[in-house]
C-alpha cells in the first residue's frame, strides 16, 4: 500500500495555516501548529509497527539471497489493525526462520540450475561471437597484410561490444556460482 498521498493531505492544513498568519498573526495560529505536529506524530506512531515489520521481512528477504519463496510464506494468528479499518483485523503473513531456511534449501537448488543453464548459453554465444570476430581478423589480415588493430574494428564494432559484454557477465555468473559455492560449503 501506498501511504504518500496521506503526506500530500498534511501539506494542505500547512499552507491554510500559511494564510491564517498573514492575516490573524503568528500567535492565533500556534497552537494549530501544535495540534497538526499532534496529529503526525499519531499518525507516524500507527503507522510505525507497519513499516518496522516492513523492514523486517525486507531484511529476512535479503538476507535469504533467494529470489523465489514467496510460495512459502505462513499466515500468523496475530491480528494487526488496519489503519484504513480500525475496527477490523486482519491476519498478517509472516515468513518464519523455519520457512526461509526450508525455501532457501528448494530455491537455492534451482537457482543454481537456472544459473548454470545461464552460464552454459553465454559461453556458447561467446563462442560463437569470438569465432566470428576471429573470422573477421583472419579476412582483414589476408585483404591488408597486417594484424587488425582497434581502429580496424569499424564495421565490427557491435560485436566486438557484444563480446566484451559477453565476458563480464560470464565473470560474474562465475562469481555468482564460486560464491554460492563457498556458501554452501561454509
Amino acid at each position: 500500500m501506498d501511504y504518500l498521498p496521506l503526506q500530500g493531505s498534511l501539506q494542505r492544513p500547512c499552507r491554510a495555516r500559511r494564510r491564517l498568519c498573514v492575516r490573524l498573526g503568528a500567535q492565533q495560529t500556534h497552537s494549530h501548529a501544535q495540534e497538526e505536529d499532534q496529529i503526525t506524530r499519531q499518525q507516524r506512531t500507527l503507522m510505525k509497527p507497519f513499516y518496522d515489520r516492513y523492514r523486517l521481512l525486507k531484511q529476512l528477504l535479503s538476507s535469504a539471497s533467494t529470489p523465489q519463496f514467496t510460495s512459502s510464506v505462513e499466515m500468523s494468528g496475530t491480528p494487526v489493525v488496519s489503519p484504513l479499518d480500525e475496527g477490523k483485523t486482519f491476519h498478517a503473513q509472516i515468513i518464519t526462520m523455519a520457512t526461509l531456511h526450508e525455501a532457501s534449501r528448494y530455491s537455492f537448488s534451482a537457482y543454481r540450475q537456472e544459473l548454470l543453464d545461464h552460464l552454459r548459453m553465454v559461453r556458447l554465444e561467446k563462442r560463437r561471437l569470438h569465432q566470428t570476430l576471429q573470422e573477421f581478423e583472419d579476412r582483414f589480415y589476408a585483404q591488408t597484410g597486417r594484424v587488425c588493430q582497434k581502429e580496424d574494428r569499424g564495421p565490427m564494432a557491435e560485436e566486438y561490444c557484444q563480446y566484451k559484454n559477453l565476458k563480464a557477465k560470464l565473470r560474474l555468473l562465475e562469481a555468482l556460482l564460486s560464491k554460492q559455492d563457498s556458501t554452501k560449503a561454509s
